[in-house]
């Protein structure tokens, strides 16, 4: 306990310099967790929508990177409906309209006989009647955050539109989302007979083999589509993978430069007590002594570091979720296993990045380390 105490005492008579090289420690921390967290929960959001509408497999067009710019003639789902194997198909047109200057919305349109309409659960209203040219359903979050309510008019690119229901939560993106019919959201945009997606449905699921039978029918049959399972959205999907790249890219970045200012600090206390090493071992002080002294403070640095680093990443997710440019986007989803592994790597960097300054330091020829003042 004597000796753990000396790295300690070493680290707290240079308080500002160690708290700095933690509070590099720290961000770099945070930044791998908000980040990291993000980038998933953006694909977990998307794919709890997809499971809650009972979609089985996404149909997106050859190509195309965004989704949201993609134009498919609406008319192939009579083609994809009669294929072996698939019990239904819902065309979708989805776009993202800015509600107020910092609400982005994403809106989505279903075609009157959609199955999808069959899996939005209302709170309260009804969902559009053909009576309802420009009916509109809510999420409940966006409800809340726009003050509306069944009977309440909304204007959508210049067209009023009168709220008919509520949808109860379901997941954050379908609980930020405005439903409307495929009809009014393609006049609206100015697209007649064009969607952005195919929702699929097949009879047998929950069979992979049957599930994979039926995909390799489908890619043989319309190699102009690209047909993935809902599950595996997140992981096929050039958009977020892209995303994640970015996030892992620029954490990776501010863990290296979270381990530089370690090892500037280590190397910086090693020229500064050069003769404290010189008296150490001519006391008897053995060269593995003194590097274990010195590692011991690095890693001092990055455990208190990757602390406050692990908390600040998880408060500052939940923060950025709830910012309302990007609110209904995304799931904040970070587990344990992320933050310990995160956190664990980062000490393992802070161990290594501090050998350098313990090699040097337990180096030094004591007489000549007694020369310095």
């Amino acid at each position: 306990m004597y000796f753990l105490s000396i790295p300690l005492h070493n680290l707290a008579r240079r308080p500002l310099r160690s708290s700095l090289s933690a509070l590099g420690v720290a961000l770099a921390v945070a930044s791998f967790i908000a980040l990291l967290g993000l980038a998933r929960g953006t694909a977990q959001a998307w794919v709890t929508t997809l499971v809650a509408r009972e979609t089985h497999v996404m149909v997106t067009r050859t190509g195309a990177v965004d989704i949201l710019t993609a134009s498919i003639d609406e008319q192939a789902a009579e083609a994809l409906r009669h294929t072996a194997g698939v019990q239904d198909v819902a065309g979708e047109l989805v776009d993202l309209l800015a509600l107020k200057p910092d609400q982005p919305v994403l809106v989505t349109g279903w075609a009157a006989e959609s199955f999808l309409w069959r899996t939005l659960r209302l709170s309260t209203g009804r969902l559009p009647g053909p009576e309802d040219s420009h009916g509109i359903v809510l999420g409940n979050a966006l409800a809340k955050t726009l003050h509306l309510q069944p009977g309440d008019t909304l204007t959508l690119l210049g067209q009023p539109c009168t709220v008919t229901g509520i949808a109860r939560p379901a997941g954050t993106m379908h609980n930020n989302m405005l439903f409307l019919s495929l009809r009014t959201i393609q006049n609206l945009l100015n697209r007649p007979g064009r969607v952005t997606v195919f929702n699929v449905r097949l009879d047998q699921a929950s069979d992979v083999e049957v599930m994979q039978t039926v995909l390799a029918r489908l890619r043989a049959a319309f190699p102009e589509f690209t047909f993935t399972e809902t599950r595996s959205m997140a992981e096929n999907n050039d958009l977020l993978r892209m995303g994640q790249a970015i996030a892992w890219g620029i954490s990776s970045i501010a863990m290296v430069m979270g381990v530089l200012g370690v090892l500037n600090t280590l190397l910086m206390s090693v020229t500064e007590r050069l003769r404290e090493f010189g008296i150490l071992c001519a006391v008897g002080w053995r060269p593995s002594r003194i590097l274990a002294m010195i590692v011991s403070e690095g890693l001092a640095i990055t455990l208190v570091g990757s602390a406050v680093g692990a908390l600040l990443g998880l408060y500052g997710l939940q923060g950025l979720a709830s910012l309302p440019v990007v609110r209904g986007f995304l799931e904040p989803e970070v587990g344990g296993r992320v933050v310990v592994e995160v956190c664990a790597v980062t000490v393992l960097m802070g161990v290594l990045g501090s050998a350098y300054p313990a090699w040097r330091g337990a180096r030094l020829n004591p007489i000549e380390a007694l020369k310095y003042e």
